[in-house]
């Protein structure tokens, strides 16, 4: 019996991890995070957090989300090179 249930217990935590593997994969086949020239073609200025600023000062039509800004940072932190808070901004 126990020879039984041990296999069942392997078998679904088998399916988990290749649920858990697939949705991963699928969370990130668009691209959008993979450059700035993909990035902006959702969000054209950018995204930045609520209070950001643009360290030249002149970009000021950014999108402003943090939900999604640090998304696009946990997923590539090179959006965001001069580290003022606004990923991809338009110059």
């Amino acid at each position: 019996m126990n020879v039984t249930k041990s296999l069942t217990v392997a078998f679904a935590s088998g399916l988990l991890l290749t649920g858990v593997s697939a949705i991963s994969a699928e969370a990130h086949t668009d691209g959008i995070h993979d450059n700035c020239t993909n990035f902006n073609q959702k969000y054209k200025n950018g995204v930045g957090t609520r209070n950001a600023v643009d360290k030249g000062g002149d970009s000021t039509n950014f999108l402003r989300n943090n939900r999604i800004y640090w998304r696009a940072e946990k997923h590539n932190g090179d959006l965001d090179r001069d580290n003022d808070r606004i990923a991809c901004e338009g110059s």
